[in-house]
């Protein structure tokens, strides 16, 4: 299976996710990238252009993951292209642009827009992909949880934190369905991690002395970067975890600790 490997890496999370699984991919692994919403820029279509050619494996299906039918289509395209489906990363996501307001004032499309792109998403990949791993009796399904499911989340609005609870719990639940069938099923829950949007969003929507104080509360006294979830989430998919399932890894300096 996929091992971790320690890069420097100031890239996009998902970007990061998908370019080292695809860098310690081995033979018989499969590895297919998803997007939602966004159409890829130029720079993410060279890159994908020339990781593809690096690896002989790896290939680019544009997917709305909040669409049943696109994402039937992209694990179709999968198997067809691979035969097998061995690891499944369910990282699209994140707050969609929508404002952090009171839940009042939180209107019924930006809830359906943040909730659908997080936790629908995660669970319509997972189900269309279940069947080939029972069938092939293996497989490893790592989802991205966050920090702001285990505490009162001070950047992200409601609709977020209330999807990334859901995926634990989801995580949970099915990692005991699905483990008589030899797949594993984790989630990693990141704490603010300084990805270049969410450092700008630091910047600006903190202080100085907020900056300082919610640094205080982190043990480790940082906040995480790209290369300690990447980390985490390769960890899951590697043989080293082969016996644990069921769980949401906290990668957040001490900040939630279990």
């Amino acid at each position: 299976m996929a091992t971790a490997k320690k890069k420097q890496n100031s890239k996009s999370l998902r970007e990061s996710i998908y370019e080292q699984i695809r860098d310690a991919i081995t033979f018989g692994e499969t590895v297919s990238r998803t997007a939602s919403y966004r159409k890829p820029n130029n720079r993410q279509i060279k890159s994908q252009q020339k990781s593809s050619k690096r690896s002989g494996g790896c290939s680019f299906q544009e997917t709305n993951v909040a669409s049943k039918n696109d994402i039937l289509n992209m694990v179709s395209k999968t198997i067809e292209a691979y035969e097998t489906i061995d690891i499944l990363i369910n990282c699209a996501g994140g707050s969609a642009g929508v404002p952090k307001v009171s839940v009042e004032d939180t209107i019924e499309e930006d809830w359906d827009k943040v909730v659908n792109l997080n936790f629908k998403g995660t669970f319509l990949c997972t189900q269309a992909v279940v069947p080939y791993m029972k069938k092939q009796g293996n497989g490893k399904i790592v989802n991205l949880s966050s920090v702001s499911a285990r505490i009162n989340s001070e950047l992200t609005p409601v609709q977020y934190t209330s999807s990334k609870g859901a995926i634990s719990t989801f995580t949970r639940h099915i990692a005991g369905k699905l483990g008589p069938y030899g797949i594993n099923v984790n989630a990693v829950a990141p704490g603010i991690t300084l990805t270049p949007r969410v450092t700008g969003m630091w910047n600006e929507r903190r202080t100085e002395e907020e900056r300082k104080l919610y640094m205080e509360k982190i043990p480790l006294r940082r906040l995480g970067t790209v290369q300690d979830v990447v980390n985490s989430v390769l960890f899951l998919c590697s043989s080293e975890s082969d016996y644990i399932t069921g769980i949401t890894l906290d990668v957040n300096g001490g900040l939630f600790s279990v």
